[in-house]
């Protein structure tokens, strides 16, 4: 009874007390079925070892529960032991016996021993042959089958199944088809079973059409076919078939189980079908299939696969229970995209919750240590990894190669290579291509040849490896030559990725026309990356015809790329040709969508804590750096007067700077491009004076003074408790951002500058944020208390507003969303800051960083404006002038295109951030949303077009609710974000206009509300009437 309800541990007490005396049959059989049940290795060895010894001659029925459990657990030793006795006692003879030893010795793995005793048995039945063929390899398994059609014994569908999952294990389609004819002439065809395992091995071959002609041959069909069939088309890409498989299935009245559901999600993890995986999403929900942990797990790598990783974060918290796989689709998942700083919080979290991660999380951190660079981290895991033993594992010595490669330590990765006794083909491929990345090429060529005499097989990807490596460092003719042995002597037919290092290893050394015919004379090379690759090498070495070629059909097979616009632009600008530069721009401008700044992974000091050693490098943010300036750089300096030289010193120097400026949120990009900025010293306590004007604006509150005092250390460090952890409330560009208490009781926000080699550059910012503040006072601005600024602390106070930023509560962080009142009031609150800095100061003032994580909300959700760090004093408007910027400042998404183009800044250029904020408050929506469909990541292009188009509608926020009102003001706010969204200033409004037609907005707005409100009101009345008549 305690062995059925799965408590091994009491049965094992109750047959221990009786042992000593004499065992009975059903105490024996009864412990072992018990450790059968729930399997306890330490259980087994001292239970095995007891009952053996104490066994009286005639016990047959305790050996195949025995031998069972040996073969379940592994436990050769104890199941020789078993064999020995069973020969002394006489039942080595015994058939059910034998075939039980003959499991056991194949599950152990000991081959020659489980052929021996398969010799020795005088007498072998049906089983006895399954059991052989089952556990030996194809050929052997084949074999095996042979014999037995040979010694007339007769086989049966299992038989017939396991053989066809031998050969789909292998891709063995040769025997595959053997087999299938086989099955034809013996009439197992129409067998479920045994179709099933044939559907199988044709989808692991990529044989869909042959499938699919089994699949059709069987008339009644059972579940596990119908799945196989569906996991099919899932497996080799065909979403659109898959899902027409799945509706014949409800048709044919066949409900789909946990596996049905898991390969349809995995068909749609495929750029295209997100939206269908979206609804299987909805109906695993309604079929309860969400409560089954493959299943969810399945859920959670459809969304990574998409590149939603934050559906798939809340599809992993809602699942009730997880298993390590669905934690290691999680982790993969967060290390594809190089988020190690999540990856490392899974980990913990893992742990906490008692589940021991393996060697796929182990591979899969190491993989994101590689993307990020992370070496810090890196060495972290690397020390667990070593605690616990998973270095044994070669998947993670692979994965160890891989990382430190990319953190550039090829002196370590090339120790764990040398410390593989046996490397595999991912071992090989994986130091080749540390080689070629860290600029080795010869390395990787001596690597790939010691692969070949270690008698290797190299695949497409070890050869796409090697040419890589070739194409980087030059080295033609052994490019050359293992291109030919890959196709001659290994038969491996290339693809677009061999074909594309070929030209680029041409195009690099100058072979323009070896190049040019090798991709006229194959078809298959003329891919996009392929011509992407001569077109640059022909630039490079000044070959414009070519290029012109080759970039004009690159535009034929993507139109929709503002890159391939580029190339021929800058080949015409190499030229001279600048007419041909600005038809091709416009051409781009036409049929393109807005081109995503790109951006890299910088390390800095201001990030995480780090180790010491490693000086200003920490964990990476994504910052974006300014595209390059070599191809127009002439034309700039020749209308600006100045030496080409120095602009693109400049130019260049200003990216690389701007690299090491994270943004200050994650969603930011912050586009610098040299030094600027000379702000008046921040010490001047005349640069903290009131105007006398500033009474329009002015709060009229009797707190504490803003801008009233310079700290001391020793208050910053009462007030942040020695800046603890614990107060910390934010992080941005600037530095870190603490809460603290004054003396007097007063909250304040204490923003404390990242120490850094670039201190001139902060120190720039710094002084403007001081200054800017220390000049205005209104109520929809932060409040400035003063500042800090001691050896190389540099802190700024300013008021402490408690209810997060405007993006926040878009994005729905605290649980609450914005309805459009509220909405509609931050946008007016934003409007009246900005038109009190652009005319209600001693001078105008730019913000140049306005977006939704610069606006503070208050418990009352009124919003003030933040971080006056790009602020800049504007030009004297009455003379018509505009400041010419040397250093273009801002957020990706809210720059304003002509400031980007010309370097001219106006007020006009805070209007264009202000229309862009305008379209994130209808639409919810960030301004540049890289994992939406292409004509929707740009929001303000795809709101502005929806509009346009008379489908405003389509671009509200789908939280809200639409009503009469809604649907009013939502035109109007439309139409005021495409006057400010102007591509030339002078057709943008003011701010001060925005912030008139803001108010008339909202009155009829409230006007039409309450016009609703007593329009349903007097409905509920009238049905209330009438259900009491």
């Amino acid at each position: 009874m305690h062995s059925k309800c799965g408590t091994p541990l009491i049965s094992t007490v109750h047959f221990k007390r009786q042992l000593s005396s004499s065992p009975t049959l059903p105490r024996e059989t009864t412990q072992l079925r018990a450790l059968k049940l729930k399997p306890n290795p330490s259980l087994s060895l001292s239970t095995l070892g007891n009952t053996v010894s104490a066994l009286q001659p005639g016990l047959t029925g305790f050996y195949p529960h025995a031998l069972k459990v040996s073969a379940k657990l592994g436990l050769l030793k104890e199941g020789k032991q078993l064999h020995s006795r069973m020969i002394k006692l006489g039942f080595n003879n015994v058939l059910p016996l034998q075939t039980q030893m003959l499991n056991l010795y194949v599950k152990c793995k000991q081959f020659s021993d489980a052929e021996k005793l398969f010799d020795q048995m005088r007498v072998r039945n049906l089983v006895t042959w399954n059991t052989m063929i089952c556990k030996s390899n194809l050929c052997l398994g084949f074999s095996y089958f042979k014999k037995m059609l040979i010694n007339k014994v007769g086989f049966d569908h299992i038989t017939l199944n396991t053989l066809l999952h031998a050969s789909s294990e292998v891709k063995g389609v040769v025997f595959g088809r053997e087999l299938h004819c086989f099955i034809v002439k013996c009439g197992f065809l129409y067998d479920s079973f045994v179709s099933s395992a044939l559907v199988h091995l044709y989808g692991e071959c990529g044989l869909v059409e042959e499938a699919r002609w089994v699949f059709d041959q069987v008339f009644c069909r059972d579940l596990v076919l119908w799945n196989v069939m569906v996991s099919c088309y899932a497996l080799n890409s065909l979403t659109k078939e898959a899902f027409v498989v799945f509706d014949l299935m409800k048709k044919e009245g066949v409900k789909g189980d946990g596996y049905t559901f898991c390969s349809l999600l995995k068909s749609c993890c495929i750029w295209g079908f997100y939206e269908l995986g979206r609804q299987v999403h909805g109906l695993i929900i309604k079929l309860c299939f969400d409560l089954d942990v493959p299943v969810a797990s399945a859920l959670v790598d459809m969304y990574i696969t998409n590149g939603n990783l934050y559906d798939a974060q809340k599809a992993f918290d809602g699942m009730t229970a997880r298993n390590v796989v669905s934690w290691n689709t999680l982790i993969v998942g967060y290390a594809q995209r190089g988020d190690m700083e999540k990856v490392m919080e899974l980990l913990r979290e893992m742990r906490l919750q008692n589940f021991c991660p393996d060697e796929l999380t182990m591979a899969s951190i190491f993989q994101s240590c590689g993307v990020s660079s992370s070496s810090a981290e890196l060495l972290q895991v690397h020390t667990y990894v070593i605690k616990n033993g998973f270095e044994s594992f070669l998947s993670v010595t692979n994965a160890l190669i891989h990382a430190y490669s990319k953190c550039g330590n090829i002196d370590v990765a090339l120790q764990y290579f040398v410390s593989v006794s046996e490397p595999d083909l991912v071992t090989w491929t994986s130091i080749i291509g540390a080689y070629s990345f860290l600029g080795h090429s010869k390395g990787s060529v001596i690597a790939f040849e010691e692969m070949l005499v270690a008698g290797v097989k190299p695949d497409q990807i070890a050869f796409l490896a090697i040419l890589s490596a070739c194409s980087h460092g030059g080295l033609v003719n052994e490019g050359l030559h293992y291109f030919n042995i890959m196709m001659n002597d290994y038969r491996i037919i290339p693809d677009s990725k061999h074909y594309t290092c070929l030209v680029d290893l041409l195009g690099r050394a100058g072979l323009l026309n070896e190049a040019f015919s090798f991709i006229t004379s194959h078809p298959v090379a003329c891919t996009p990356d392929t011509l992407g690759a001569f077109t640059g090498a022909c630039s490079m070495h000044g070959n414009i015809t070519l290029a012109k070629w080759a970039a004009e059909k690159l535009v034929v097979l993507e139109p929709y790329k503002p890159v391939n616009y580029t190339l021929i632009s800058n080949i015409y600008a190499s030229k001279g040709r600048w007419l041909d530069v600005e038809r091709v721009r416009k051409m781009m401008t036409d049929c393109c969508d807005y081109k995503i700044p790109g951006c890299s992974w910088v390390s800095t000091s201001s990030s995480r804590s780090r180790n010491p050693s490693s000086g200003i490098r920490s964990t990476p943010d994504r910052s974006a750096f300014s595209p390059s300036f070599s191809s127009y750089t002439a034309s700039t300096a020749s209308r600006l007067g100045r030496n080409p030289v120095k602009v693109a010193a400049r130019s260049i120097a200003g990216a690389f700077v701007a690299c090491f400026t994270p943004p200050e949120t994650d969603d930011s990009n912050n586009l610098k491009v040299s030094n600027e900025f000379g702000a008046p010293s921040a010490d001047s306590e005349t640069s903290r004076m009131r105007g006398p004007n500033r009474g329009i604006y002015s709060n009229s509150t009797k707190e504490r003074a803003p801008g009233s005092m310079k700290f001391t250390i020793e208050e910053i460090f009462k007030a942040t408790r020695n800046f603890s952890p614990a107060f910390k409330i934010g992080q941005g560009g600037f530095g870190t951002v603490y809460k603290g208490k004054l003396d007097d009781g007063t909250l304040v926000a204490i923003k404390r500058a990242k120490k850094s080699v670039y201190d001139k550059h902060l120190g720039v910012e710094f002084q403007s944020e001081v200054t800017t503040l220390a000049q205005v006072e209104h109520l929809n601005l932060v409040r400035f208390y003063g500042y800090l600024e001691h050896g190389d602390e540099r802190v700024v106070v300013v008021e402490y507003v408690p209810n997060g930023t405007l993006r926040e509560h878009l994005d729905c962080v605290n649980g609450k969303e914005l309805d459009f009142a509220s909405r509609l009031d931050i946008a007016i609150d934003v409007a009246h800051a900005i038109t009190y800095l652009h005319m209600y100061t001693d001078h105008p003032i730019i913000h140049r960083d306005i977006k939704s994580s610069n606006i503070l909300l208050t418990e009352k959700l009124r919003a003030k404006v933040t971080d006056f760090g790009f602020a800049r004093l504007a030009a004297d408007t009455d003379s018509g002038a505009t400041h010419v910027s040397t250093q273009v400042k801002g957020t990706a998404g809210y720059l304003d295109p002509e400031y980007l183009r010309t370097y001219q800044l106006t007020e006009k250029s805070d209007v264009y951030s202000f229309g862009v904020l305008l379209v994130e408050l209808v639409t919810g929506r960030r301004p540049i949303e890289p994992k939406r469909e292409i004509k929707e990541r740009i929001t303000p292009k795809w709101a502005m077009k929806k509009f346009t188009d008379g489908d405003a509608i389509s671009t509200l926020d789908p939280r809200l609710e639409l009503t009469a009102g809604i649907n009013l003001a939502l035109e109007k706010i439309l139409e005021l974000a495409l006057q400010c969204l102007a591509p030339r200033r002078q057709s943008r409004p003011s701010m001060r206009r925005c912030g008139e037609v803001l108010w008339s907005i909202r009155k009829d707005f409230r006007e039409q509300s309450a016009l609703d409100f007593r329009s349903l009101s007097s409905n509920s009345q009238r049905s209330a009437s009438v259900k009491e008549q």
